[in-house]
C-alpha cells in the first residue's frame, strides 16, 4: 500500500514537471514567433530583444541565437552609418549617443553568448567621437556665456557629466558651472534680482567647495543681495476681536504675540528682518499704546519711527472650542474606612478640539496702506479625563492616578498644556505666513 501511494506521489510530481516544461516551451516558442515577426516589420531592436529573452529561458535553441547574431549584426551596421552621418554632420553627441546603442546591444547580447564584432577602429573612432562631443559642448557652453545665455550655457556644462571625462576636464566641467552662477549672480544683483543673486552665488559655492578662490566672490554677492534686498518688518502687538474677546482664554492676545516675537520670529528666514522687539516695545510706550486694536494710521507713525519697510498689526479673529461626546465608564472603588465596602464613580473621557482664526494685516508705513492680509488659522485636539462622585472622592481609596481624576488643578494645567500648544501652533502659523507674504516684495 505504501509503495502505491509512492508511486502515485513520483508520477503526480512528475506530471507537474512534464507540464511546467512544456508550458516554458511554449512561452519560449512564442517569444521566438513573436522576434521573427518583429524582423518582418523591420523593427529589429525589438526583435533582438525578442530573441535575447528566448534565448534567457533556453539557451540551446540555436534558432534564435541565429537568428540574434543576423539581426544584431544588421544592426551594428545600421548604427554605424548613423554615426558617420552624424559625424559628417558635426551632430557628435547624436554620434555618441548612437554609438552607445552599439555598445548596449552588444552587451545584452553577450549576455546570452552571442557575440556582435565592430570594424577595426571602432574604439578608436569612438573615442574621437567622445573628444569631439567634449570639445564641441565647451566651446557651446562659452559662447552662449558671452551672450548671457546662462541657462542654457549651464545645460551644455551639465551634459557634459555624463561623458567620460579626466579628472583635468571634470575640473574645468566644475569651474565652467561655477562661472556661470556668478555671473548670473552678478547680473540678477545688478537688475536688483536679490534672492535670485544670492541662490545663484550658494551654487557656485556648493560646486566648488569650501577652499575654492571662487568662495569670497560668491559670498561678497550674498552679502550685497541680503544688505540690499532684505525686506524689515515690526510686528505689533495682537489684540482680541469683539467676535472672540468673550470665549478667548485670557490674556491670549499677549501669549500669543510673546511666542511669535520670541520663538519663531527670532529665526527669521533670509531677506526677512524683524525689527528688534525691545524697540518696538519703546515707540508704544512712547505713543502711550498698552494692549487693544491699533489704528492703520498709528501703525503706519510707528513704521516711520522705526524706519522699517512693513508694520504687521494683527488680531484674533475667532476662537472655539467643541467638546466631544464623552465616553462615561463606571469604575468601583473601595473606601477608605472600609475596604470591604465600595462605591460607583464615573469617569469621563472626551476630545477636545480648539479652533482658532488670526488676520493680520501688512502695512507700507511710507503709504500709509495695507499692502497685503491673510487669514491663518489653527487647529488641535486633546484627550481628557475626568472623575465625577456623587458625594466626597477623598472618602474612596484610590490611587494616586485615579486621585488625579478629580483634581481640578490638574484639569486647569492640562487645558493650559493644551491652550499653550495652540498658541505655539498658531505663532508657527503666522510666522510662516508672514515670511511668506513678506518675501513677495523682494525680487
Amino acid at each position: 500500500m505504501m509503495m502505491i501511494r509512492e508511486k502515485r506521489k513520483f508520477i503526480g510530481v512528475l506530471s507537474l514537471f512534464l507540464f511546467l516544461a512544456l508550458m516554458n516551451c511554449a512561452s519560449v516558442e512564442k517569444k521566438y514567433r513573436k522576434g521573427q515577426e518583429l524582423e518582418s516589420k523591420g523593427r529589429l531592436e525589438e526583435a533582438a530583444q525578442r530573441y535575447i529573452r528566448v534565448l534567457t529561458k533556453d539557451p540551446s535553441m540555436e534558432d534564435a541565437r541565429q537568428r540574434l547574431a543576423d539581426v544584431g549584426s544588421s544592426l551594428v551596421d545600421t548604427y554605424l552609418e548613423q554615426a558617420y552621418v552624424h559625424e559628417s554632420a558635426g551632430a557628435y553627441e547624436n554620434a555618441v549617443a548612437t554609438l552607445n546603442r552599439i555598445d548596449s546591444l552588444r552587451s545584452r547580447t553577450s549576455q546570452v553568448g552571442v557575440r556582435l564584432s565592430v570594424p577595426d577602429g571602432y574604439a578608436q573612432f569612438r573615442q574621437e567621437m567622445i573628444d569631439a562631443a567634449v570639445a564641441s559642448l565647451f566651446q557651446q557652453g562659452e559662447n552662449l556665456e558671452k551672450g548671457e545665455n546662462w541657462a542654457e550655457a549651464l545645460r551644455r556644462y551639465e551634459r557634459l557629466r555624463q561623458y567620460p571625462l579626466s579628472p583635468d576636464q571634470m575640473q574645468r566641467v566644475d569651474e565652467s558651472r561655477a562661472r556661470v552662477y556668478i555671473k548670473w549672480a552678478e547680473q540678477d544683483l545688478a537688475r536688483g534680482f536679490f534672492r535670485a543673486a544670492y541662490g545663484h552665488a550658494q551654487n557656485a559655492m556648493e560646486i566648488l567647495g569650501p577652499d575654492s578662490e571662487t568662495i569670497a566672490q560668491a559670498q561678497a554677492i550674498q552679502k550685497a543681495a541680503l544688505e540690499a534686498g532684505t525686506k524689515t518688518v515690526a510686528v505689533l502687538p495682537f489684540w482680541a476681536s469683539a467676535r472672540a474677546a468673550d470665549v478667548a482664554p485670557r490674556g491670549m492676545e499677549s501669549d500669543l504675540y510673546d511666542t511669535l516675537l520670541y520663538e519663531y520670529l527670532a529665526a527669521p528666514v533670509l531677506f526677512v528682518g524683524p525689527i528688534d522687539p525691545g524697540a518696538i516695545h519703546r515707540e508704544l510706550s512712547r505713543l502711550r499704546i498698552r494692549s487693544g486694536e491699533i489704528a492703520l494710521q498709528t501703525a503706519a507713525m510707528v513704521g516711520l519711527t522705526l524706519n522699517t519697510d512693513f508694520v504687521v498689526i494683527g488680531w484674533i479673529e475667532s476662537y472655539l472650542q467643541e467638546d466631544g461626546i464623552p465616553e462615561e465608564i463606571e469604575r468601583n472603588a473601595p473606601l477608605r474606612r472600609d475596604r470591604s465596602l465600595s462605591a460607583t464613580y464615573i469617569e469621563k473621557r472626551y476630545t477636545v478640539e480648539l479652533i482658532s482664526e488670526v488676520m493680520y494685516q501688512i502695512v507700507d508705513p511710507a503709504a500709509s496702506r495695507v499692502v497685503d492680509e491673510e487669514t491663518v488659522v489653527a487647529k488641535i485636539s486633546g484627550q481628557f479625563r475626568r472623575g465625577f462622585f456623587d458625594g466626597d472622592y477623598t472618602t474612596l481609596d484610590l490611587s494616586r492616578d485615579e486621585r488625579m481624576l478629580f483634581d481640578r488643578e490638574e484639569w486647569l494645567r492640562a487645558e493650559e498644556e493644551l491652550e499653550a500648544i495652540m498658541y505655539n501652533k498658531l505663532a508657527e502659523n503666522i510666522a510662516a505666513s508672514i515670511f511668506e507674504r513678506v518675501l513677495r516684495f523682494v525680487r
